[in-house]
């Protein structure tokens, strides 16, 4: 009787650990994945999706397209393009009226700039004090000014204010006389204070000599 009871527990321990081991996955170094579906307790193992390999075809450059050339006699018939020429219109500087009249000009040297063999005949020529008369007269574009007998037209580069920047040239013997003044107008517009800078020179040498005056000028009329 106890070998019967006996053997009966040894099958019935069988069965259960084969029961057992039947319920229990299989471990192994393999990781899988489940996908549970929606409508059941169903597992599926997720597809991995493996990337298709697919040889790479060489792009081919396409060749340059050739042109026909142009016929030697189209190319030589053919137009020149050029810019269209811009005309340069020096704008006329009006000299305030303020300027207009007679003008009694007083000058007073102030320095002699002159070649080592001009020095002492510009000293001597250019007097340390002068006294003159100017007539200013005209409209833009065609200024002049008269000294004595000398009368010669003026060139107004610019007015700045009561400024005036004034430039006129004449013969000296066998030289020309290049003189550049700066008058400015006192306030009432019967006097004035200026600068005039006198260059001597001969065409195709350096200027000979160069005299600054101080001036001061008054209305005569």
């Amino acid at each position: 009787m106890r070998k019967r009871y006996t053997l009966l527990l040894a099958v019935l321990a069988i069965q259960a650990s084969s029961a057992a081991m039947a319920g229990e996955p299989l471990k192994g170094g393999i990781e899988t994945k489940e996908v549970t579906g929606g409508a059941g307790d169903y597992a599926y193992p997720a597809p991995v999706s493996t990337p298709i390999m697919r040889p790479q075809t060489p792009v081919q450059a396409r060749p340059p397209v050739q042109r026909p050339p142009i016929p030697a006699g189209i190319r030589e018939s053919a137009p020149m393009q050029r810019p269209p020429m811009q005309i340069q219109i020096q704008k006329q500087v009006v000299l305030p009226q303020g300027f207009m009249g007679s003008w009694r000009v007083q000058g007073q040297r102030s320095k002699v700039e002159a070649l080592p063999e001009f020095q002492s005949t510009a000293e001597s020529a250019f007097q340390l004090n002068t006294n003159n008369t100017w007539n200013i007269n005209g409209q833009p574009g065609s200024y002049s000014m008269s000294n004595g007998e000398m009368n010669t037209p003026l060139w107004v580069d610019k007015v700045e204010g009561g400024t005036a920047f004034i430039r006129y040239q004449h013969p000296v013997g066998k030289t020309m006389a290049q003189e550049a003044i700066v008058l400015s107008l006192v306030p009432g517009g019967v006097q004035f204070n200026g600068l005039e800078r006198i260059s001597i020179v001969k065409e195709g040498s350096p200027p000979r000599a160069k005299v600054t005056y101080q001036l001061a000028g008054s209305r005569m009329r």
